[in-house]
């Protein structure tokens, strides 16, 4: 997140707030003018920022900023459970300007180099190694190696330094060039610094629409597009359900298995801590056996191939079920309840037949009801394609991988029929019955099927 300036004719600075995709592509999440630039403003935006969480109790693991600081103590009030990292980029720029103020020219360089060893080191030890070296090096230079101490290293060096922040889930992000690009591209779009309200926010709008379209086309590739390097039976359980993005790192990462083993020291194990993805101490007890990576070590942001926001139920919302209740016996549950209200009696009126053969429309499968006690009653996955397409899970039995799922069709606008998919089509969204009634331990269902349900919402549009 950051400020740019000359975006409109009341000279108010613009306060950018940037996410990143699982495909590495960079959304805006809000903007703000502000009046000026101090910690109540800064702390206004954020609370509204805090407001649009989808989980209110919840904050953002990493918060990468410039030295600004009054934003960086408004963060610190706002959201004090966040880590703020600090640009790399910007603060290595700052060194490099202040080395040319202080040194000649044939030691800038050694300096400077010197500089960008203590920035990378891997652990305490080395930083404490490389500082010492730096310092040695700048005896003839004490207003250089104070300034370098005083505003970055003393105060701040857990924000950039290597041997910190490689512990910290940043997935990437050690600059605000993601921001950065940001501005530049919304001011693309405004083309002058003169428009007022009514100009920024369509050129805010028509951006965030550009946005979108690049960033469902490269969920889309996820889907359709295999890279040669991820053809191998390793990355089986990942194709199509986790990024492309994720999957080339954890390719160049396959590359140190052959020095690195399963050593977690030689490792170092970054991947892991700063991308939660498996690192190479890990893929080497995969790799030798010709094990398939399991997608469950792989973070949900990069198995998110979908903008679309999933609900959740907490736990204090869900139902506990003590055992599955068929609708048509005279005692009734909770779940069924809730689910039905006061049409419960109707609904096992309609299970309720005499004899086989016809039967009178009111005794005819309807959806959602049918839907809902079909896949509770037996454990299956059932998919209904109509007006609207729908899936439906059990509402209070975990997932289960060897689980059946059965697909009908709305035919003439007055009976269904079975219809055979192809493996792994993809599954329409989630009845909302489901995701408001059903027992707290069921999300494995939504996780299980993640990849396929995100695939029908990149297809939505087209078959709209």
């Amino acid at each position: 997140m950051g400020n740019t300036y000359k975006t409109n004719k009341y000279r108010q600075p613009l306060f950018e707030i940037v996410g990143m995709t699982s495909t590495e592509l960079t959304f805006d999440i809000a903007f703000a003018y502000m009046e000026s630039e101090q910690t109540e403003n800064f702390c206004w935006v954020l609370e509204k920022l805090k407001e649009l969480l989808v989980k209110k109790h919840s904050c953002p693991q990493v918060i990468l900023t410039d030295r600004d600081l009054a934003l960086m103590k408004a963060i610190e009030i706002v959201f004090p459970r966040s880590i703020n990292l600090l640009c790399r980029f910007h603060i290595n720029k700052n060194v490099g300007a202040k080395c040319k103020q202080y040194m000649v020219n044939d030691m800038q360089k050694t300096i400077y180099t010197l500089w960008m060893e203590v920035v990378w080191a891997s652990d305490e030890v080395e930083y404490g190694q490389r500082l010492h070296q730096l310092e040695q090096a700048c005896v003839d230079y004490s207003g250089f190696i104070n300034y370098v101490k005083d505003t970055w290293l003393t105060p701040h060096k857990q924000r950039f330094v290597g041997a910190w922040i490689n512990r910290v889930l940043h997935l990437g992000n050690t600059t605000t060039n993601q921001v950065e690009s940001a501005h530049w591209k919304l001011k693309q779009m405004l083309e002058n610094n003169i428009g007022d309200m009514v100009k920024c926010w369509e050129a805010m709008n028509n951006n965030l629409r550009l946005q979108l379209g690049n960033i469902r086309a490269s969920f889309q590739k996820c889907f359709y597009e295999v890279e040669h390097a991820h053809i191998s039976p390793f990355y089986g359980n990942l194709r199509g359900s986790v990024s492309r993005a994720a999957l080339r790192r954890i390719a160049e990462e396959l590359l140190r298995v052959g020095y690195v083993g399963t050593n977690r020291q030689i490792c170092g194990c970054t991947l892991r801590l700063s991308y939660v993805l498996p690192c190479a101490c890990e893929l080497g007890r995969y790799a030798p056996g010709g094990i398939p990576i399991p997608i469950d070590v792989i973070h949900f942001h990069w198995r998110k191939l979908t903008m679309e926001v999933e609900l959740e139920v907490g736990a204090d919302d869900g139902l506990e079920v003590d055992m599955e209740l068929e609708i048509i016996e005279k005692e009734r549950s909770t779940l069924y309840d809730k689910l039905f209200c006061n049409r419960l009696a109707k609904v096992r009126e309609s299970l309720m037949i005499k004899s086989f053969g016809s039967q009178p429309q009111q005794k005819w499968l309807t959806l959602p009801d049918m839907g809902s006690l079909i896949a509770n009653h037996y454990n299956v996955v059932l998919v209904c394609l109509g007006k609207p397409c729908m899936t439906f899970f059990p509402m209070t039995s975990s997932h289960s991988p060897n689980v059946s799922i059965y697909c009908i069709g709305f035919v003439n606008q007055n009976h269904w029929v079975q219809v055979n998919m192809k493996e792994g089509f993809p599954l329409p969204p989630v009845t909302l019955d489901w995701k408001k009634f059903r027992c707290p331990t069921t999300t494995s269902w939504m996780l299980g099927f993640a990849g396929r349900l995100q695939h029908w919402q990149l297809l939505t549009p087209i078959l709209a």
